[in-house]
């Protein structure tokens, strides 16, 4: 599992990376969803921690990389849960909820990583900053949703391939 979660990042990383000029939009999010959906939470969290960290070394490290590891934990919780709730249902969920889903977490990054200028600045900064990127956040889920529609069904069959292996 640690190399596929080498693999993974790197591939996270290449993208952040590969696709700076483009605001927003990297399939990291949907990556980071998928392989929560077949790993599980604690995977997912070790994947955003690699990714973060890692890129972020090549892109600019500071405060708000705290700030992108949380808003991503939060978003494997989140993951998790819906998860958790379609198996309880006895279900998969449909490719379309989980696109749906990683465009709300577009916007669910965005206010978690503006959380920093709340703690920078107080509410007067945090308004200004976070509506400032209201774009950058829908850019980001409108990203989510493609990316996911995208990489699902080829990361879906991978990814349970590969988890067979170690089962």
């Amino acid at each position: 599992m640690i190399s596929l979660i080498g693999i993974l990042a790197a591939v996270n990383i290449a993208s952040r990376m590969g696709l700076q000029a483009l605001p927003n939009i990297k399939p990291v999010t949907s990556i980071i969803i998928i392989s929560v959906m077949i790993f599980g939470l604690s995977f997912g969290v070790k994947l955003t921690i690699v990714t973060t960290i890692v890129s972020n070394i090549f892109l600019g490290m500071g405060i708000w990389t705290f700030f992108q590891i949380l808003a991503w934990i939060v978003i494997c919780l989140l993951t998790q849960i819906v998860v958790d709730f379609y198996r309880k249902i006895k279900k998969e969920p449909h490719l379309i909820v989980m696109a749906c889903f990683s465009f709300l977490m577009g916007y669910v990054f965005g206010l978690i990583v503006s959380l920093e200028q709340l703690m920078i600045g107080g509410p007067g900064l945090f308004l200004t900053y976070y509506t400032a990127g209201f774009v950058f956040d829908t850019l980001h889920a409108i990203g989510n949703f493609f990316f996911y529609l995208i990489c699902a069904p080829i990361l879906t069959k991978i990814f349970i391939n590969e988890k067979q292996k170690f089962i």
